[in-house]
């Protein structure tokens, strides 16, 4: 299985019986292609780094037609020592494998407008395959 190979981790997970749960989880795991070169900014001096990554699923439709539905994910970095290298790594159409928690946030722009964010907070990344090997 590709994500074992990717994340040891995975082996170890096993479904808890029915009220034993004594963690709750919020991660999310993505594979798929970096929609953009991850971006470098400075934040109060710190650096972030933000990038997405598009997934896509495939379905037939009512009249039996194949539909393919992509996916946008918001990645964000906040680690100081990964980013440098993120910023410099990470470019349009690579095959990535990214995991971490699933932030939900909300703003009020200048015009008063309420917008909506939703983005993967990074804690595990592998780069799969750049665009040029495939």
């Amino acid at each position: 299985m590709l994500l074992a190979r990717i994340n040891p981790v995975a082996k170890r997970i096993a479904t808890p019986a029915l009220g034993s749960v004594r963690t709750l989880v919020n991660k999310a795991t993505i594979i798929g292609r970096v929609g953009q070169d991850a971006e470098l900014t400075n934040i109060a001096e710190k650096t972030v780094v933000h990038f997405s990554v598009a997934t896509s699923e495939n379905h037939k439709d009512a009249e039996g037609n194949l539909v393919k539905m992509t996916h946008w994910h918001r990645i964000v970095s906040w680690d100081q020592k990964k980013n440098t290298y993120l910023s410099e790594r990470v470019k349009k159409g690579d095959l990535v494998f990214v995991e971490g928690p699933i932030h939900y946030k909300s703003y009020t722009t200048k015009d008063g407008s309420e917008r909506h964010l939703t983005e993967i907070a990074l804690r595990g990344f592998q780069a799969l395959s750049p665009k040029e090997q495939q």
